[in-house]
């Protein structure tokens, strides 16, 4: 493949489509003629889905219409139960059917790889700009900010038909390389440092408000102190960095009044630090304070021209009072001193009321008189000293690393060919970068200066960043050990092979399973797994949607409040690199009966005991039923809506994510006609009325029961055992009045009393149900029961196998025969997380080899 391809060919090739490949004709088998034909011929087959389709081409359709039909054999979902009677032995002979039509029907050739060419995702183009220039990151002045964002499918950002190229996206990558490299490469003399002290009085807070003025700020002669911690501190002589370079920055800060308020009040744990965020462009340094006495925070960062720097207060206290506003939390200064101070108190009222506009005046508890003497928990800053830009050496010693002391163009072969080797990720003959070297050349200019030379050189370097070399993964470049390397290091790491990981591969030392999974497990407890840690799970489980249909902040405030979306996304990730970092069996994700919590968390759960603090712990749970990924907040959470839960939502996400079976939607033209449900107060009742139309029945049998068991807990996965009314609260003495005509005029005609909603009884949750056909349940902790038979369990071990695929190839695995020897190779270990990790990354599914 060109290391410089035309725009054109660039986004067909990044933008096209799998071929289809021809199916074998395998309707004639025996097992399918037995147990599927009945329904799936004819026609109007159920569901839209024909055996005789296989006869046909297989397209991209067809083929998932058989690995779905697959999915539901394997988990007993079809052929339907107490349809047709399939003894286990016809069920593994129609299963080997299946695989055998979905692996001739979406197989690729012997020798073609399993991932599909596709561009890098946003997050690994900045870790990779990173590691291709040698750089802390991509830079602190946002060069990315304007690239188009990634399309997510089915939560993954990996997803070959998902990341497309077009026009526009080579612009915005030409653009933002530009700026990262201008930041990166710096000519002419060196810019004179300069020392700023800044003092109380040279401190600001930025205002949100339209109207012109200072941010609300409790200002001393010795220092600053936040008072709302949505605003920022900054320091109007150092709004902006003058240049890019290295600065030295000292900020003197305590965290100051420490338990005059009950944390009850504030919603601020007295066991939690008060923090200090740095706020370096986009880059972020947070400082934990001791309280009442000052600390020295100290740093040494390499910033872009234009940065600005800024200082906040990152809480998730002070949100507790009326509708959350942070401005509320002032009213606390009111209570406080009408209890411990009154005489100040009274002194606060004689002198702010009489001042106070008329639609305060009459409400001395406004918060608006009481910002004045607010004492609740935050940061108080002193004072900063900064100094930059400061260069150990001119030019500056990483852009020496990067270019050389003294670069020329008559030398820009050798000093671009190093830069390409990292961002090709491949060894590149100096003859594939004569193009590039004659264009910079020739915009050089014919008398070649040191500032011309670096500006050439950039055009260099962003040349070999536009290219598909760069942008494209898994597009078949390079040798099967350049490539292997490659791949692994974006499946653990995002980011380009550094030199140790190319050179092992290169002779073969991770050419087996052992010597694999010794990396893999080196790389965990090394820390320089973290990206895959962070990045597969939030895929996976698709953490990104947890506030898509956010809890309503009415009715659970507690959830928006206090950012219980991120506590518990953080919940599911610490609980994951657990269970990694402790090899732990994958299964163990399921069938856990622990979890981590903090204070938060653990009031949602019910939880008592645990330290009052945002700190996440382990936590054994007795009662059956919390525990695993089932029990976690962010599970149930993004599978309901603002006010109901939904046992189809929460049903389709176990089956999906868990089972790997993808239930089909309604097929095309089937007519659903919507059924009388006035008087069922249930979900559970709702349901039922659906499922009475034949044209639903025999889907929502074959899914509802997956997620009934759920429907103890509530929209934040808070544990109940009666469903509340979602309704207005009670209405006025007029409308009241009004209802009492009505009861008489239905009186006389013999009708009973209008309802009143807010009058309705609790209703007691049914979280009981029956697969067709098979086991019952009354409640979670026999449903967990179910799920964590060794059946299930190994179905579970399979669909986490096929998503590490997913996440590593772009694409799901097409051979399902390769899944099944990950799986026997896995076993071999008890299903350990790194042995089952180690199983998927030396198959051939990731290694691109031929089917064995």
């Amino acid at each position: 493949m060109p290391s410089c391809w035309p725009l054109a060919l660039l986004t067909a090739v990044c933008c096209a489509a799998p071929l289809a490949v021809p199916a074998a004709p395998l309707a004639a088998q025996a097992p399918l003629k037995a147990h599927c034909a009945a329904c799936h011929s004819g026609t109007e087959p159920q569901g839209g889905f024909a055996v005789a389709s296989l006869a046909d081409p297989a397209d991209r359709s067809a083929r998932q219409q058989w690995r779905r039909a697959l999915q539901l054999v394997r988990a007993e979902a079809m052929p339907p139960p107490g349809t047709v009677a399939v003894s286990p032995r016809e069920r593994r002979e129609l299963v080997a059917v299946l695989q055998a039509a979905v692996g001739e029907a979406g197989a690729h050739p012997a020798s073609g790889p399993s991932a599909q060419p596709r561009r890098l995702n946003n997050r690994e183009l900045a870790n990779s700009l990173r590691d291709v220039l040698m750089i802390e990151d991509q830079g602190t002045h946002q060069p990315l900010a304007d690239l188009p964002g990634d399309t997510l499918s089915d939560g993954f950002d990996t997803d070959g038909d998902a990341l497309g190229m077009s026009h526009f996206h080579l612009d915005r990558y030409i653009a933002a390389f530009r700026k990262v490299l201008d930041a990166t490469i710096l000519s002419g003399p060196a810019p004179l440092a300069k020392r700023y002290s800044v003092s109380a009085d040279g401190m600001r807070m930025t205002s949100l408000a339209q109207r012109r003025g200072e941010g609300r700020a409790d200002r001393t002669e010795a220092g600053v102190a936040f008072l709302d911690p949505r605003l920022r501190l900054y320091f109007p002589d150092f709004a902006r960095a003058p240049a890019s370079g290295r600065y030295r920055i000292s900020i003197r800060a305590t965290g100051v009044d420490r338990g005059v308020y009950e944390e009850s009040e504030t919603g601020i744990y007295d066991g939690d630090p008060i923090r200090l965020a740095v706020h370096l462009g986009d880059r972020e340094r947070v400082f934990e304070l001791p309280d009442e006495s000052p600390a020295e925070l100290e740093l040494d960062e390499w910033i872009a021209q234009g940065t600005r720097l800024e200082l906040s207060y990152p809480t998730d206290g002070l949100r507790l009072r009326g509708n959350g506003n942070f401005k509320f939390q002032f009213s606390i200064a009111h209570d406080h001193l009408l209890s411990t101070d009154p005489v100040r108190h009274a002194a606060v009222l004689r002198d702010r009321l009489p001042k106070a506009p008329a639609r305060t005046a009459g409400n001395p508890r406004h918060w608006v008189h009481w910002t004045g003497e607010w004492q609740g928990p935050r940061p108080r800053v002193y004072s900063a000293e900064i100094e930059g830009p400061l260069y150990e050496t001119w030019p500056p010693a990483r852009q020496v690393a990067l270019l050389g002391r003294e670069p020329r163009l008559s030398d820009a072969q050798s000093i671009l060919l190093p830069i390409a080797r990292r961002a090709w990720r491949r060894e590149v003959e100096p003859s594939e970068l004569e193009p590039v070297v004659r264009m910079i050349t020739a915009s050089g200019g014919s008398k070649e200066s040191p500032e011309e030379a670096l500006e050439a050189l950039k055009d260099g370097v962003v040349a070999i960043l536009a290219s598909p070399s760069f942008l494209l993964i898994n597009s078949g470049e390079g040798s099967p050990s350049e490539r292997f390397a490659t791949k692994l290091s974006y499946f653990l790491r995002s980011t380009i092979p550094g030199d140790r990981l190319r050179e092992a591969v290169a002779r073969g030392r991770l050419s087996t399973f052992a010597s694999v999974r010794e990396l893999i497990g080196r790389r965990i407890a090394s820390g320089t797994a973290d990206e895959f840690l962070r990045e597969f799970p939030t895929a996976w489980l698709d953490l990104d949607r947890i506030n898509f249909m956010a809890p309503d902040p009415d009715r659970f405030p507690l959830y928006a409040r206090k950012g219980l979306s991120e506590d518990m996304v953080a919940e599911v990730l610490r609980f994951f690199r657990h269970i990694v970092e402790h090899d732990r069996p994958v299964p163990e994700l399921l069938t856990a009966g622990y979890t981590f919590l903090n204070a938060d968390l653990a009031r949602v759960y019910g939880v008592d005991g645990v330290p009052r603090d945002s700190r996440l712990r382990l936590h054994e749970f007795t009662d059956g039923r919390r525990g695993g990924l089932l029990g976690m907040g962010a599970f149930l959470t993004l599978t309901a809506d603002t006010l109901t839960t939904s046992p189809i939502h929460r049903a389709v996400y176990v089956m999906s994510r868990f089972f790997g079976i993808h239930p089909a939607p309604p097929p095309p033209g089937v007519e659903i006609t919507e059924p009388d449900i006035r008087q069922a107060r249930t979900i559970k009742e709702v349901l039922a009325a659906h499922t009475a139309s034949p044209n639903c029945a025999s889907c929502h049998q074959a899914i509802d029961p997956w997620g009934y068991a759920f429907e103890n807990f509530g929209p934040t996965g808070a544990w109940r055992t009666h469903y509340t009314a979602h309704v207005a609260p009670q209405p006025s003495r007029k409308a009241l009045l009004e209802l009492e005509d009505l009861d008489r005029e239905r009186a006389s005609r013999g009708e009973p009393p209008a309802e009143r909603p807010w009058e309705r009884a609790p209703i007691r949750v049914d979280a009981s149900s029956q697969f067709p056909g098979g086991p019952t349940y009354r409640d979670i902790a026999e449903y967990r029961a179910f799920v964590s038979t060794p059946e299930n369990q190994l179905r579970f071990v399979r669909c986490f196998v096929e998503k590490l695929l997913t996440y590593a190839n772009g694409a799901e695995p097409r051979r399902p025969e390769e899944v099944d020897r990950i799986l026997s190779r896995a076993a071999m270990g008890g299903y350990s997380m790194v042995d089952t990790i180690a199983a998927v990354v030396d198959s051939p599914l990731f290694r691109e080899q031929p089917a064995r």
